[in-house]
């Protein structure tokens, strides 16, 4: 039997990483009637199922009459383990998935992490962890999903589109989730991102101290970070021709039935050069 806090959740942004989740998560927030937890991410159903459903509904107890929508964005939700334990308690959410190219996505992925995990290369992050790879499979996540929950309460967006308009992006968003789409919102036009300062962001959280990083990242220091990332454009070096092309090859078949599930043209994901 459900709770009536389980019936005061109505949507969760599920994947993916590297995708743009951060931006989103700060443009949600600043909507009076959208709920989020104050931690962006529980993990709940991809990590700490154990801990209990009453347990991760705390989480809502913030929530006021005033929002309509309450959610979290999870951007491991959409795994294929994930997937049947949040549609047993929550069968009727509307979900929201995000996807990117996903050779760069992997690369995206392994730079946020290459100095924590101790990587020396790209390739030695692929070694070691598959789940970069499997993260950007997205057809057989998508498939997995629509086992449970039935397709028009699901909204599949790309990565691409947030990029190129990043305002039509969220009104899509907020259109979905049934609030009011056309309220001002200072997030357009910029980028929030998870990686900026990252090993700072580390050891704050370490030491409990996340309001510092928030206030960091709405401040002058954050928006210059911004502006020093967009107007650079790719910060990252180069990846390695022959990797790229091994990736491309892995990802077309995925590729292309994501393109016929979507009936959106992915034939730029495909390109090894």
């Amino acid at each position: 039997m459900s709770s009536p806090e389980q019936h005061a959740v109505t949507f969760f942004m599920i994947g993916c990483q590297r995708c743009g989740t951060t931006w989103t998560d700060a443009a949600l927030r600043a909507h009076p009637k959208v709920y989020l937890p104050e931690q962006k991410q529980s993990y709940f159903f991809d990590r700490n199922y154990d801990k209990g459903i009453e347990w991760y509904l705390e989480r809502f107890q913030g929530a006021e009459e005033h929002h309509t929508a309450v959610g979290e964005i999870a951007t491991g939700y959409c795994l294929l383990e994930a997937a049947p334990l949040m549609a047993k308690h929550f069968p009727d959410v509307k979900l929201m998935m995000v996807m990117r190219n996903p050779i760069e996505r992997a690369y995206s992925n392994f730079q946020t992490r290459q100095i924590e995990s101790g990587w020396s290369s790209f390739e030695e992050a692929l070694e070691s962890d598959p789940d970069l790879i499997v993260r950007g499979e997205y057809i057989d996540q998508i498939e997995c999903l629509m086992q449970f929950y039935d397709k028009s309460n699901v909204l599949f967006m790309l990565y691409d589109d947030l990029h190129f308009h990043d305002k039509k992006y969220l009104d899509t968003i907020l259109e979905f989730l049934g609030v009011d789409p056309t309220l001002e919102n200072k997030l357009i036009g910029q980028r929030k991102n998870a990686a900026m300062f990252p090993i700072l962001r580390k050891w704050l959280h370490r030491l409990g101290l996340k309001p510092v990083v928030n206030l960091m990242s709405k401040s002058w220091i954050g928006d210059s970070v911004r502006r020093s990332r967009k107007n650079k454009g790719k910060a990252y070096e180069p990846m390695n021709d022959s990797t790229k092309e091994k990736l491309a090859a892995h990802y077309l078949p995925y590729n292309e039935r994501l393109s016929t599930f979507l009936q959106r043209d992915l034939t730029a994901w495909n390109a090894s050069q």
